[in-house]
């Protein structure tokens, strides 16, 4: 997979207060207990084939106006998506978490910085991961609903165990990629799209690219034609 780029009110009183307070020195080694927590299972690329339910998700990072742009849309034909945030990004926008949760969206974690997390020790993943959902945490009470790994399609060893130490089950990846990171053609984002969903598919997709504003609209009219609902990860995934 190529690799996505890096990219980079509330309260803006609140994000200065924390933002100050918060710091590389806050992400600790694991303690005992968090070592003996599982590894993550498998990655996890779609949902049930059976239902006729698609997760959209969006890398988190980017032009702020492209975001609200595209959640504007998403709003405008009801769905639900999830957004996996870049801790950078957030911690230079706060105000984005509550305007993604208050559209009734999943907020998740993509890594703090997202290097490519397969070349990386366990001990950079983890601060990669923490530090992120320390963020996460500060701004909206709670870590990420989702991880997704930076830089990789496919976790390894080394990042599942970070994130079972984290506290994730599982990593999240997709079965269609939209290549709109590409800066491709907006028909060619959908033509992307359109050709390869299915039922229980899980779409990657970016919030920092102005061809995905266009895309995203006809996406969804096609995907309200095939009979797919576009749906959060926590409902594309529940039991």
């Amino acid at each position: 997979m190529s690799n996505e780029p890096t990219e980079g009110d509330f309260h803006r009183r609140d994000f200065l207060r924390f933002g100050a307070a918060l710091g590389l020195g806050a992400i600790f080694a694991p303690d005992a207990a968090e070592a003996a927590l599982p590894a993550a299972g498998p990655d996890i690329t779609h949902g049930l084939r059976s239902r006729k339910e698609v997760a959209l998700t969006f890398h988190g990072a980017g032009s702020t106006a492209y975001a609200k742009a595209i959640l504007a849309e998403v709003a405008k034909a009801n769905a639900g998506i999830s957004v996996l945030v870049v801790g950078t990004w957030l911690k230079e926008f706060p105000e984005m978490a509550k305007l993604i949760l208050d559209g009734g969206h999943d907020l998740g974690n993509h890594t703090m910085t997202h290097p490519v997390l397969t070349q990386l020790s366990l001990k950079k993943v983890e601060a990669q991961i923490n530090e992120c959902d320390a963020i996460l945490k500060k701004i909206t009470g709670h870590k990420g609903a989702w991880f997704r790994p930076s830089g990789t399609l496919k976790s390894n060893a080394t990042i599942r165990t970070a994130a079972g130490r984290a506290g994730y089950k599982n990593c999240i990846t997709y079965d269609v990629d939209s290549l709109d990171y590409t800066d491709q053609s907006t028909s060619a984002t959908v033509k992307t799209v359109e050709r390869l969903v299915k039922p229980g598919s899980i779409i990657g997709m970016h919030f920092g690219h102005q061809h995905t504003i266009k895309a995203i609209p006809l996406i969804l009219a096609d995907l309200h034609a095939k009979g797919l609902k576009p749906v959060t990860l926590t409902q594309l995934l529940r039991k």
